[in-house]
């Protein structure tokens, strides 16, 4: 076991420069076999886990905390320290996460989803007609991945997407600021402001569905838990925040990466066309590659020896999936789309009692967006030699030019 005898500490977070594929410098960290140190904008060190094995032991083991209250639990930007006020699902451990998880899990079920599936094809379907009735070119985050990775969260709250679409836009340019680290206190301010607004927000939304239930998720758990006292209303309008955030976003992100990356393989397109049943494989395979939420963080809570490296205790890890998934040593040709493998044990989604609540409507909602696309617009490619993409920590692509 040694010491933090190491190279210099890479500045964190890295960003992506292709939204297929996580930072290349993942791949000369986990070559070296233990964690690589990295620093934040703090000052603080922070270990990186980027092997496969060594990630997933760290997801499941209680010595590495969730709890975004700690001090030590990172933080990547100076703008996003207000989150520690808020909480949520993913950042909390046992037994406030156990109570929380339960009070909404049997929301989220592979039989829930899939009752979903025949109501997201005819969405899918709903918003296909309408490209084809412009013409045979769209931008496809506007015309499909948004509306459709929208409503689909949107349902999964029992909410209007008008709601979500009027957040989004009032959102989308205070997180552009924080993303880029400009005028940091003005807009730590913002994104706290943000925060507040929303959790508000759900708070109201809670009362009106408390007093004009119907059969929708949040209603389901107001009685089931809210109404007998063993959730809170603040503790279910953070919920309420989390699956609107991470319900929406990612589910877009792997639909636009997802179909570029298809794009820049055409054979592994024509399996599906030819084989839906390729379909739950290819998603999984997608879900491994793009990685759409890379960034795990934990804190240690004990020392705790990690690839021969000790962490001590206090000490922030962040665990890159996208790294993990691309691991030479449990994937062979890691870095290759293909849709027979059997990738089920990626780490997109977390492990452990963390793994994302939203896995089965995710992996459903790509199903059906997927094998719409290709069997509905034969000859989808892109209208742009390169797509317009900014660098950032997950994958996210502004505009898609596509023609079929």
């Amino acid at each position: 076991m040694s010491e933090a005898t190491t190279p210099a500490d890479i500045e964190f977070p890295l960003l992506r420069k292709c939204p297929y594929a996580p930072p290349e410098e993942y791949r000369s960290m986990r070559a070296t076999g233990a964690p690589a140190p990295g620093r934040l904008y703090s000052g603080k060190r922070v270990w990186l886990i980027t092997r496969h094995d060594q990630a997933r032991a760290v997801l499941n083991d209680a010595r590495f905390s969730s709890d975004i209250t700690n001090p030590g639990y990172p933080i990547y930007a100076e703008a996003f320290e207000a989150s520690r006020a808020f909480p949520m699902l993913f950042t909390m451990d046992p037994p406030q996460h156990s109570v929380q998880r339960k009070s909404v899990v049997s929301e989220f079920t592979l039989r829930r989803a899939e009752l979903l599936r025949p109501q997201m094809q005819r969405k899918a379907d709903e918003l296909i007609d309408a490209m084809e009735a412009r013409g045979n070119e769209a931008d496809l985050v506007a015309a499909f991945a948004e509306p459709f990775s929208g409503t689909i969260t949107c349902w999964a709250l029992g909410m209007e997407y008008a709601d979500m679409q009027a957040w989004l836009l009032d959102s989308r340019e205070v997180k552009e600021k924080a993303i880029s680290v400009v005028d940091t206190e003005q807009v730590g301010n913002e994104v706290a402001d943000r925060m507040v607004a929303l959790q508000q927000y759900f708070l109201r939304f809670i009362d009106e569905k408390q007093e004009n239930p119907g059969d929708d998720p949040t209603s389901r758990v107001i009685e089931k838990h809210v109404n007998t006292g063993t959730l809170s209303k603040t503790e279910l309008a953070n919920l309420c925040f989390l699956i609107f955030i991470a319900g929406q976003s990612p589910v877009q992100a792997m639909l636009t990466a997802g179909v570029g990356l298809f794009l820049e393989n055409p054979d592994q397109v024509e399996l599906v066309q030819e084989d839906a049943g390729l379909l739950p494989r290819a998603v999984d395979e997608m879900m491994r590659l793009i990685s759409p939420l890379d960034l795990m963080p934990r804190v240690a809570l004990e020392d705790v020896e990690v690839g021969g490296l000790l962490i001590r205790a206090g000490e922030g890890v962040v665990v890159a999936n996208g790294a993990a998934n691309r691991d030479p040593a449990e994937y062979p040709s890691p870095d290759r789309l293909d849709v027979r493998r059997t990738g089920r044990g990626h780490l997109a989604f977390g492990s452990g009692i963390h793994h994302c609540l939203g896995a089965n409507l995710t992996k459903i909602g790509l199903e059906v967006a997927y094998g719409t696309l290709f069997r509905r617009l034969p000859g989808l490619k892109l209208a742009v030699g390169e797509l317009p993409n900014r660098p950032g920590w997950h994958p996210e692509i502004e505009r898609m030019p596509v023609t079929w």
